[in-house]
């Protein structure tokens, strides 16, 4: 674990603790989480893979026939998807999981969902490198999350501001390009939402770009 990530519990603590307001205060965020799984284009008989799944807020924007499944570190988290899941009439296959360690065979996915993940996990280079591992030729991931640009450095107030965000609730100066490197995975598409706050991309195989 790099010097500038929080410790897993902590990980774990916070977000039992936001579990009961999270999609209060998630809610501004809905319309690119719907950009995102627009871009990625979720079908029916895909495999699809949540990975920091949170309350399940994604599900409602999935299409019918695709096979679910879905992990997070926090326990409350992975009893909210179940409890939207049930709400919605989606069998999803819900689990206590590290992403860092995902409990699934090589190339078992067709898509996987990364939002609002790798600025806040421990190591987000191992999560990549996992997300790779599990994912079927030909297949994609979509990625929404506050990445800076390839190409910009943080303002002075990200940067005043990021070891408090970090602490209590993301990393403000992740950029996703570095994160892929040596993983096998390229940007294809990549679009900023939310006043540019955002970033909605959708990431493949290099070798199939």
């Amino acid at each position: 674990m790099g010097g500038n990530e929080e410790p897993d519990w902590w990980n774990r603590t916070r977000y039992r603790v936001y579990a009961p307001v999270y999609d209060l205060v998630a809610k501004p965020l809905e319309r690119g989480r719907e950009r995102a799984l627009d871009a990625l284009g979720p079908e029916p008989g895909d495999r699809l893979l949540l990975v920091g799944c949170g309350t399940g807020a994604d599900l409602a924007y999935l299409p019918d026939g695709v096979e679910v499944a879905a992990i997070d570190v926090t326990p409350a988290m992975v009893r909210r998807t179940e409890e939207r899941a049930a709400e919605l009439g989606i069998d999803v296959d819900a689990r206590v999981a590290d992403a860092r360690s995902l409990p699934f065979a090589d190339d078992s996915f067709d898509a996987e969902v990364l939002h609002l993940v790798l600025a806040v996990v421990p190591e987000p280079r191992r999560v990549v490198a996992e997300v790779a591992r599990v994912l079927a030729p030909g297949g994609r991931v979509s990625v929404f999350d506050k990445f800076l640009s390839a190409d910009a450095d943080p303002s002075l107030p990200r940067r005043a501001l990021n070891p408090v965000a970090r602490v209590l609730f993301s990393d403000l100066n992740r950029r996703l390009e570095p994160l892929l490197d040596g993983a096998g995975l390229d940007v294809e598409t990549r679009t900023s939402v939310l006043g540019g706050l955002y970033t909605v991309a959708i990431v493949r195989p290099t070798d199939e770009r």
